[in-house]
């Protein structure tokens, strides 16, 4: 090995040293610098000593200026590049800028689903149906940019249900900022802002599946625009938006000639954070929330299209959390009104709960009960038991559930659903309906 060779090696040491300790930051020592230093030194003493007095030439100097400059410039720029951006893992992998001005989130969720259903259908000798299926499969990105007072998110669902074939359904899509004082402004595509089921994520839920319940009275995804408030023990959400299950719709289509949703929450004990899933943790401190809200909506007038249908939906919900077991309670309330001769008030009630039985095993109970105002024959019963296997929290979470219907699951019930819940249709008095379902979860 020639000597600009043998010295070429030891500046690029000495490049990858500084680099290294760039990189490092405070990790590495003055002390440790020094050392290397000298290391270096005794290196070079030692190739004088090889080659006596011709060690360097002018042309060995010049190759070995040009060299180290080359390295040098080389460990400038890694850590110019360090400096203007990260990426890793926070809960999530990120991608963020050095000055902290911008950042992405990256997650995803998998839900693959197993589910078997048993009704008493006299009109068909198939009274048994059962099968897999990948349930959600979803990407999600959100952020800031610019400041961390701008916000965004952008969350979509490759599709299996309706016919979807897999392709890809936008759901939550909006813009956001936050002002100082625990006020924001949100615009896009969102939950609207009323049933608190619905508002918990999919990957937060006690059960396998939402109620049929909510599926039957929510509002689900909407478009518009919302203020918002958080403080230390209240919170609230107005929204003015296009309707009822109107995501993804165009701005001069037929869907409402205005609607607005509204929702309140008081904290009484514990913080806000314990109510982002309805479990509640062992060791957790115990926590209390009260939660109101309302949704007002008129279908579009004067077109053959509606039949100029007048909502009302009011609903109020608590939510207890005792350190390793919980409880939620909701009453939902509706008012419809139309021209046609429409004018009925449906209800009903959930109450659920669970208890660990290990560090992480949870045993969970559901009760739904509706009544359509004689829109159906039978009221809505439904009684679900089961259990959630943590591996990590609800990053991965093995989820097992029973459910029976006391009464027969009507049509009207179902009108909502997309089928995630498993329920079949049933006809007239043909109760018993029951329905086993076993999921595993995986967050990234």
């Amino acid at each position: 090995m020639s000597l600009t060779k043998r010295v070429g090696l030891v500046a690029g040491a000495a490049a990858l040293t500084l680099t290294g300790a760039s990189y490092a930051g405070t990790e590495t020592t003055d002390q440790d610098l020094r050392a290397r230093v000298a290391q270096m030194e005794a290196e070079l003493a030692k190739l004088k000593a090889q080659e006596g007095s011709n060690w360097l030439t002018e042309q060995r100097a010049t190759e070995i200026r040009a060299l180290v400059q080359d390295v040098l410039a080389d460990a400038d720029t890694r850590t110019s590049l360090l400096q203007g951006g990260t990426a890793g893992w926070d809960n999530n992998f990120f991608l963020a800028s050095g000055d902290g001005k911008f950042r992405l989130n990256i997650g995803g969720q998998l839900q693959f689903r197993w589910m078997y259903s048993n009704q008493d259908d006299e009109a068909s000798e198939d009274t048994s149906r059962s099968g897999f299926e990948n349930t959600r499969t979803k990407l999600v990105f959100w952020g800031h940019v610019v400041d961390p007072a701008w916000t965004y998110k952008v969350e979509g669902d490759f599709n299996s249900r309706n016919g979807g074939g897999g392709s890809f359904t936008l759901e939550d899509a909006w813009i956001n900022y936050n002002y100082d004082n625990g006020w924001g402004v949100k615009v896009g595509q969102f939950r609207s802002p009323a049933l608190r089921e619905e508002l918990v994520h999919s990957s937060m839920q006690l059960a396998v599946e939402r109620s049929v319940l909510n599926s039957a009275f929510t509002a689900g995804m909407t478009q518009g625009i919302m203020l918002h408030y958080t403080g230390d023990n209240f919170r609230m959400a107005l929204s003015y938006n296009d309707g009822a299950r109107s995501a993804n719709g165009a701005a001069m289509a037929y869907d409402t000639e205005w609607s607005f949703s509204g929702r309140g929450e008081i904290l009484f004990a514990g913080n806000w954070n314990q109510f982002n899933d309805f479990t509640s943790w062992k060791g957790e401190e115990f926590g209390f929330m009260l939660g109101f809200a309302a949704h007002y909506q008129s279908a579009e007038y004067g077109t053959a299209a509606t039949n100029e249908l007048e909502v009302l939906g009011l609903t109020l919900d608590a939510s207890l959390e005792f350190g390793g077991a919980n409880l939620y309670a909701a009453v939902i309330w509706t008012d419809l009104d139309n021209d046609n001769g429409i004018d009925a008030n449906p209800w009903g009630f959930l109450v659920q709960g669970g208890i660990f039985l290990t560090d992480d095993v949870e045993l969970f109970g559901r009760f739904e009960w509706g009544d359509s105002d004689d829109l159906t024959s039978e009221d809505l019963m439904i009684a679900t038991i089961g259990f959630n296997k943590y591996f990590s929290k609800h990053q991965i979470k093995w989820t097992t559930d029973f459910g029976y219907a006391f009464e027969p699951v009507e049509a009207a019930w179902l009108a909502n659903s997309d089928g995630r819940e498993g329920w079949r249709a049933d006809g007239a008095d043909e109760d018993g309906q029951f329905v086993i379902r076993t999921q595993l979860q995986l967050l990234f």
